[in-house]
């Protein structure tokens, strides 16, 4: 019979030992043994000694009294093991003990292990972590003399840190150093290392490790992670050298250096201009990346392969979003390990249909709900002037006079009469039903109870904090501005907002809204939030989605699950609609069946992400064909044709154009053609302009010096471009007149028909899909450009008929 090891202290319990023994602090906790599960056992004594406290200030832990060789242990041993560390004894089965340190207790007699309250976590790898590790592991063994790289694409709460830490375990590697362009991630890779029984011989550094105590641990027996911010070990010193505080990590020869939130960053030039988030504030480096991820696809954001002078044996780079690196050939299929929010949600689903334990079941749902202001604008605002509608325009603010204000404030109070369901909008009631908005529906009462809006800048932070907290309603929530230098910078931004959320519980306010213009977008865990407000304009998925997958994060107390459903609130149905097609394509381009569509992808991904769509009074739940509506609507001949000739199909730069130097059977071929043929040297020539760039960048060039050297890039590229254009135009005719409907580039490139396009195109197959995996061709905007043709197409012929 399995014997459990329980532990709870109670209200009820704290004023008579206050009382007794004159102290605050902690109160006594039980520590008992019982057959029963832990909770029946609890809720038995509490209702003999406390009736009606069941489910008030109860802290409650249970655990099972088994050692690793299968023998049980007792609750006199677990008080043995707290005595013997120091832990007062209250009498009976009572200690003067913290939860942690009960825990740790308990922890030492299951592991054998010395008592630490601090390393207590004992959970094992969920299947698709085992997977992870075997996989990357066989790759990296497989490929030992090569310096291998290995990218896991996997969303935020995967547990990616955890992972690569058990990834270390099986490798047998001692010197691990972990990269970020977020600070903020870095209490997770601290907690995770240090709270786990598995990896209790590790030692953790960061530059808060004075540099004696790192030199020690390097040099010791050990182990060892190196935590260290991106900007800070590319930074220099105004003489140019490496910044003292790093000069150990340029000596080292590590097993394997960590590039976390990789698609932040590490991509592209853009990203890195500046260059130490401690020499100047988060907002500015905010904007930066934001930049180089909403802009990810226009070519004058130069792909950088950085030399950071460190020596080592294997890369491994973690993302929830890296799918530009992917498309663009940056790993191969074998070099990639995937875990999206329809692979969790679909074995949550399988789990809890088979019963048993559901290592899932904590990790919420989402749904999204878009509300159409656009073409109601008119009703609502007198002088019509959100025809286009904007939110960045809509949300504009200022300072003015020391203070923040709304560019149109009189539309904001508005919209937060709209989240409410107080402004009457045409059609609202609709045979006495209403559909659901935020602040009023019963359906959301625990989502928005802590909720993060995702704000443009500071201004709009600061200007929507001082309107809430002058409005009746609102002024009623804990608001949080978690922007600007005041907010803390990296990791320190965590602690105001967690320090936020619990002063709205303690002072029994209704909730808390945090506002964010990009701090603790990444990296980080906030549980109590259980919706995000979208209230800023983003064009790349990959923003986005880190964004809206903050709030997916579980939340449980004692065992309950408090979290559900999170919540997606959006007020831009068109932006938000494409960006969800966008996500369709790209996943499916990562997918392992090379024949999954965009629209096998949205037809599982809405199943486990519903999309309602708020329009006016009514309210409807989005089908594939739907999402596509929104998406791809308005589509003309001329808007068709602008997107077949964007810049964005094209990715020109050093990397690609040395790709492309680098075969030289595709230059031979291209050679033949008469607008190519040249292109040996236009190639050498964007490669040579691009290094030059990056030189400037790097040596702190000048701005003239840098768009001086962006001027010649821009015009060595120009000329690969037009020629390209003539390229993907004739694709297009090869499309049109070919009898099979292509949905994807990797149709095009596998076609049968190959001696029809190589007369369409003038270029053979094998030809396109080499330039294709060099990314000189973006997938991910051809597969766009695809999916376009073919809606217009299909609407067209729909017309005719």
């Amino acid at each position: 019979m399995t014997k459990y090891i329980y532990a709870y202290t109670h209200a009820g319990n704290a004023n008579p030992w206050k009382r007794a023994t004159g102290q605050s602090g902690n109160f006594p906790i039980k520590v008992g043994e019982t057959t029963k599960p832990g909770v029946a056992r609890v809720k038995q004594q509490l209702t003999t000694a406390f009736p009606g406290l069941i489910g008030v200030d109860i802290l409650f832990h249970s655990e099972v009294a088994e050692r690793r060789d299968g023998s049980s242990f007792s609750d006199h041993d677990v008080r043995q093991v707290l005595g013997n560390a120091g832990v007062v004894s209250a009498g009976g089965e009572w200690v003067e003990a913290s939860l942690a340190e009960v825990r740790g207790a308990v922890v030492s007699l299951q592991s054998g292990l010395p008592f630490d309250p601090v390393r207590v976590q004992t959970f094992r790898m969920r299947d698709e972590q085992s997977r992870a590790v075997s996989e990357t592991a066989a790759y990296f063994r497989g490929n030992a003399d090569d310096e291998p790289k290995y990218l896991w694409n996997a969303k935020m709460r995967f547990g990616k840190t955890f992972t690569t830490y058990q990834l270390a375990c099986e490798m047998g590697w001692t010197k691990v150093l972990v990269l970020t362009y977020k600070p903020a991630v870095r209490s997770q890779w601290r907690e995770d290392l240090l709270s786990h029984i598995d990896f209790a011989s590790w030692r953790y550094i960061d530059r808060d490790t004075p540099s004696d105590a790192a030199d020690a641990l390097v040099d010791g027996d050990d182990p060892f992670v190196w935590f260290a911010s991106f900007q800070d070990v590319t930074g220099r010193t105004p003489d140019g050298k490496v910044k003292p505080r790093n000069e150990t990590l340029h000596i080292i020869d590590w097993d394997c250096i960590v590039i976390d939130e990789f698609h932040f960053g590490a991509a592209t030039a853009a990203a890195r201009e500046v260059y130490d988030p401690q020499d100047s504030t988060e907002a500015e480096l905010a904007k930066v990346v934001d930049k180089a991820l909403d802009q990810s696809n226009d070519t004058d954001a130069e792909l950088v392969t950085v030399d950071l002078g460190l020596s080592t044996r294997c890369h491994l780079h973690l993302s929830g979003t890296p799918f530009k690196a992917i498309t663009n050939g940056e790993y191969a299929e074998d070099q990639v390990f995937d875990w999206t929010y329809i692979d969790e949600q679909r074995e949550k689903q399988a789990r809890e249909q088979s019963g048993g334990e559901n290592p899932y079941a904590s990790l919420p749902r989402m749904e999204m709900y878009t509300y159409s202001m656009g073409d109601t604008a008119a009703v609502w605002a007198d002088d019509g002037a959100f025809d286009g509608f904007d939110l960045n325009t809509y949300f504009g603010a200022k300072e003015e006079g020391g203070t923040y204000v709304f560019d149109h404030p009189d539309h904001v109070k508005s919209w937060l009469d709209l989240i409410r369901g107080k402004k009457q909008i045409k059609g609202a009631i609709i045979e006495g039903t209403k559909p659901p908005f935020p602040y009023e529906a019963s359906r959301f009462a625990s989502g928005v109870r802590h909720s993060v809006w995702f704000m443009q800048d500071i201004a709009a932070c600061e200007a929507m904090a001082s309107l809430l907290r002058s409005d009746t309603f609102f002024s009623t929530y804990e608001v949080y501005v978690a922007a600007g230098a005041g907010a803390g910078v990296g990791a320190a931004a965590l602690q105001p907002a967690r320090a936020a959320i619990k002063r709205a519980e303690s002072d029994g306010k209704s909730g808390s809204i945090t506002l964010s213009c990009g701090k603790l977008m990444t990296g980080v865990t906030v549980p109590q939030w259980s919706s995000i407000f979208m209230l800023r304009s983003l064009k790349a998925p990959e923003s986005y989605f880190q964004a809206a997958f903050r709030v997916q994060s579980p939340w449980t107390e004692s065992g309950e699950i408090r979290k559900e459903t999170a919540y997606i609130f959006e007020f831009d149905p068109n932006r938000a609609l494409g960006l969800v097609a966008l996500y369709g394509t790209e996943l499916a381009n990562n997918a392992p069946d090379r024949e999954t569509t965009q629209r096998d992808v949205l037809g599982e991904l809405v199943n486990f992400l519903p999309i309602f769509a708020i329009d006016g009074g009514q309210m409807e739940q989005l089908d594939t064909d739907a999402i596509l509506d929104w998406a791809h609507g308005g589509i003309s001949a001329n808007s068709l044709a602008r997107k077949w000739r964007s810049v964005d199909l094209y990715n020109l730069n050093g990397v690609t154009m040395g790709r492309l130097l680098r075969d030289p059977d595709l230059i031979a071929e291209l050679e033949q053609i008469e607008d190519f043929r040249n292109i040996r040297e236009e190639a050498e020539r964007v490669v040579t302009a691009s290094e030059k760039l990056a030189k400037t960048k790097r040596d702190g060039g000048s701005k003239s010096e840098q768009k001086k050297s962006k001027s010649e890039l821009a015009i060595q590229r120009k000329s690969i471009r037009e020629k390209l254009k003539k390229v993907s135009a004739k694709v297009l005719i090869f499309m049109y007149v070919t009898d099979f409907r292509e949905e994807r580039l990797h149709h095009v490139i596998e076609s049968l028909d190959t001696d029809l396009f190589l007369r369409a195109t003038g270029l053979s197959i094998e030809g396109f899909r080499k330039l294709t995996d060099a990314g000189v061709f973006d997938v991910a905007q051809m597969n766009d450009a695809i999916q376009k043709f073919r809606y217009f197409e299909r609407k067209s012929l729909e017309s005719v008929q």
